[in-house]
Parts: structure tokens; sequence; C-alpha cells
């Protein structure tokens, strides 16, 4: 299940008024979404290195995430991101992830959550990462994330054009 079809309205004119930081804002509200499922948030990056680690104490895990928004239907990884998230494993016992949402169907399938270990370097269609979504953790993630957008979406939009990572981090700690 994706994301509800309030949520996803509010992502289209989220992006229509945040075009340029559209992916890093959808990254915090990730961010942010996890911490209110019960994760600690460990990082978030906006830049440089896997995008999100979190800790969840009462599962004992410890996971990252790299995070990729596409606008289309396709969407390239790169051996930076794969390298980054085994790096990750390997030194810090995180477990690896990929992250994904594709602008054009969130509705259908909002955030497509897979595993690191089945994804290498290349190109990939939407349709083809949907069948190995996690899909237990997604539906967490979805059901949880539609409720961040409602919550954060009038801050979002009163703020000006290329404020709201300011305004996440001022007001939601993110």
């Amino acid at each position: 299940m994706g994301l509800t079809f309030s949520a996803e309205r509010k992502l289209e004119e989220i992006h229509r008024r945040h075009g340029r930081e559209f992916g890093k804002v959808v990254q915090k509200l990730l961010a942010l979404t996890f911490m209110e499922l019960g994760y600690r948030l460990a990082e978030e990056r906006a830049v440089q290195g896997v995008d999100i680690d979190v800790l969840c104490e009462k599962r004992r895990r410890k996971m990252s995430f790299e995070v990729k928004t596409c606008q289309g239907e396709r969407v390239s990884i790169a051996e930076k991101d794969v390298e980054g998230l085994r790096t990750r494993h390997e030194v810090d016992g995180y477990e690896p992830y990929f992250a994904f949402l594709f602008r054009p169907h969130y509705i259908g399938e909002g955030w497509i959550i897979i595993p690191g270990a089945r994804i290498k370097k290349g190109e990939y269609s939407c349709m083809r990462l949907a069948s190995w979504n996690e899909s237990e953790l997604s539906e967490r993630v979805n059901k949880e994330f539609s409720k961040t957008v409602e919550r954060v979406y009038k801050d979002l939009m009163s703020c000006s054009p290329g404020g709201a990572q300011a305004l996440l981090k001022r007001k939601y700690g993110i």
C-alpha cells in the first residue's frame, strides 16, 4: 500500500513550492517518520554519505538508508551508493536499505524499501523495485509518512521557496 490520496496531493503542492529542494525535504520527512515510529535518529545527512541512520533499541536494530526520490519511471544507482551502504554495514553493523519514492507512483507504491544487498550499480524501473519491496517495513513507513506529510504540510507551504530544509531543522530538529 502506498501513500494516502491526501498525502499525495500535498506532496505535489510541496513539490511545486519547493521543487529545487524537494528531494532533501522528502528525505527529512522520511527521517521524521522513523522518529515517529519510535526509532532514534542517529544521523541524517543532507550531503555526502548514506542519507539516514536510525536505531531501534526495542528491536535492537540499526538501519542505514540511501534515499532516492525519482521524477520518472527509472532510477540510477551509483557505485558510491552501494559502497556507502556496504561500508555502514561492515564498519558499524547497520542493516543496509535503499528507500525509493517515485513521484508518479505515490499512491500505488509510496516508499519502496529494499534491503541493500539486492541492489547493485545500475538503472532500475519502479515496477522492478516494487517487486523486491520489504513490504512490512514499507507499509509501516507509508502509513506514518502520510501522517507526517499531513502534520508538516502547512509549515512547508508557509515558508518561502528554498527555506523548507531550514524550517524542518529549526521546528522539527531534523
